[in-house]
Formats: structure tokens, sequence, C-alpha cells
């Protein structure tokens, strides 16, 4: 009798790792997120730097056990194509809006939202400060979706609304301690000039049904705007503040947290972005074909203390 009891228990434990082994091997092990470039402020140009990535979004992305891919301005539709069946998600970074910027953002916004309408595969994607302005034109097909705020170098609190409980981002999967955090401390580094109001979202019939608005905050003006929301169907993230600056940016005279508790909210950020992508199983057709787009041929250049606002920053040539 006991030893019939133990083959019982041993096929359960196996069937129980059998699952589990499946389990690992549907996740993507090596993701790879793509990250827009944008053109280069005039005062900030190298020789022929024509485009540049911040190396805060790039560290903020590696540091979830990700790689990266920046996906330069001014190229083909071909070389846009291959990058989006070929990477696991992008990142749309903070800075100026042009209109090569949301060219090539709304490629990859048009594809996200195409491939998941006709096979439910997911290619996430999450826009961070001008990156979840342009969520918002994109979505509501319209540039003349923001308000002038008062919103650049400040820290603050969360205010979370009913819709964040059961959202994806700051739902179940958020650590009380982080929430703590966000809601009572001033976790969050903003650096906007344009805004959109919580009134203003809630009155759009496009903007509510596309996205659920998760947190408001206080500009400096003590006027609320949106500060975190997400698609409600689709694998589509955006927060209006930084928090890739609260662990890779350090200018001096700023307002940008570095404490524990701001490193803690980054990183729970950062990883949940990229563990949506982990669900993504794309991949370059060979490893050769990987190594001539990943970030690692290009070096970051240390801006020096008065250039720009970044401590450091890749350049792309023509």
């Amino acid at each position: 009798m006991m030893i019939k009891l133990f083959l019982i228990i041993l096929v359960i434990l196996q069937s129980k790792a059998y699952d589990t082994v499946k389990h690992v091997s549907n996740e993507n092990t090596r993701p790879i997120i793509g990250i827009l470039s944008q053109p280069t402020p005039y005062d900030w140009q190298k020789p022929n730097g024509t485009t540049y990535i911040a190396a805060s979004y790039v560290k903020y992305v590696e540091a979830t056990g990700a790689q990266v891919v920046p996906i330069l301005m001014n190229q083909s539709i071909e070389y846009y194509s291959h990058l989006f069946n070929s990477i696991n998600g992008v990142l749309f970074p903070g800075g100026d809006s042009t209109d090569e910027y949301l060219y090539v953002a709304n490629l990859f916004y048009v594809w996200s939202l195409k491939q998941f309408d006709e096979t439910q595969r997911v290619f996430p994607i999450w826009g961070t400060c001008l990156g979840f302005e342009v969520l918002l034109m994109l979505t509501r097909r319209s540039t003349d979706v923001l308000e002038p705020c008062k919103g650049y170098d400040f820290a603050t609190e969360l205010t979370f609304t009913p819709d964040a409980a059961n959202s994806r981002l700051l739902g179940s999967s958020l650590p009380s301690s982080v929430k703590t955090s966000l809601e009572n401390e001033p976790t969050t580094a903003n650096y906007h000039n344009f805004c959109i109001r919580p009134e203003n979202f809630t009155n759009d019939p496009v903007l509510s049904t596309f996205y659920k608005m998760l947190t408001i905050s206080p500009d400096l003006e003590d006027r609320t705007f949106v500060s975190t929301m997400e698609s409600r169907r689709y694998p589509i993230f955006g927060v209006q503040w930084h928090p890739e600056k609260n662990a890779f940016e350090w200018r001096v005279n700023t307002t940008i947290p570095h404490t524990k508790d701001a490193i803690d909210v980054m990183q729970y950020m950062a990883n949940f972005f990229t563990n949506q992508t982990r669900q993504n199983t794309n991949h370059f057709d060979s490893l050769q074909d990987e190594l001539k787009y990943l970030i690692y041929q290009y070096t970051p250049e240390f801006m020096g203390l008065d250039v720009s606002h970044f401590q450091q920053m890749y350049f792309f040539y023509k």
C-alpha cells in the first residue's frame, strides 16, 4: 500500500515538474525591446549626430534582463517592419515631439493593435512623458489633445483612481510597499510642459473608451493631470512621469528622487514592462542579424555639466 501511494505521489510530482518546464519554455528569456530615437536638439548636437536616445532609457531596460535595439529615424518601411517582427516590444521615450517621431511611433502602434486584433499576439508598447502624450495623439488621431501644464522639474506622489485596482500595471501585481510609496512620497519625477486634465480625459469618448485612467497628480499650480494610464484591451501603457530618471539621471540641483523607495518604484515599472514583452516570441532570423541592430555597437557619451539635462546620450549618425 505504501509503495503504491509513493508511486502515485511520484507521478503527481513529475506531472507538476513537467507543467513547470512547459511554462518556462513558453517564456521569452531573451526579450529585446526597441527604443525610439529622436532628432537631436541643435544645442546638443555632436558632429553629424542627427538623432539620439538618452542612456537612462537603455539602462532602465537593461536592468530588467532585456536587450535594447535603437529604432532609428528616417529609415525605410522595410526597416521598421523587420524590427516589429523581430523585437518583443517598444518604448516611446520622453523628449520633443517631431513629425518623424510621430510617424515611426504610429507604425508600431498600428501594427501592435492590428496584430492583437487578428491573432491575439501581444506586442507591448510603453510611453514615457512625450511617449505618453504621443499615445494619446495616436489614439485620438489628433495632436490637439493636450494643454499647457506647469509640470517641469518637480517630484510628486500619485493619487490612484478606482480603475487602478483592477489594472494590470497597478493592480494585484503591485507590491503594497511600492503602492504606499507612490501614494505618499514624491517618487515620480516630472519633466513635462503639456498634459491632459482628468475631466478632459473622462469626457473624451475615444480616450476614455480606449484607456483606463489609473492615477492623477498635482502640477506646480496644484491642478491635476492624468499621470498613468493603460489600454483597456491592448498591451499599451503610459506614464506622464519619468521612472527611469530615479536611478539613472544624476544632475545636481534637480528634484529627481533617489531614495530607496523611489528606486523600488523605478524597478517595478521597468520589470513590469519587460515581463509584458516576455509574452512576445518574436526573434531575429539569426544571431548575426540580431547583432546588427543591438545597441552594443554604439557608445554612450557623457554630456558634461551644462550641455544637456541627460547624464549620457547615445548619438546615431547618418
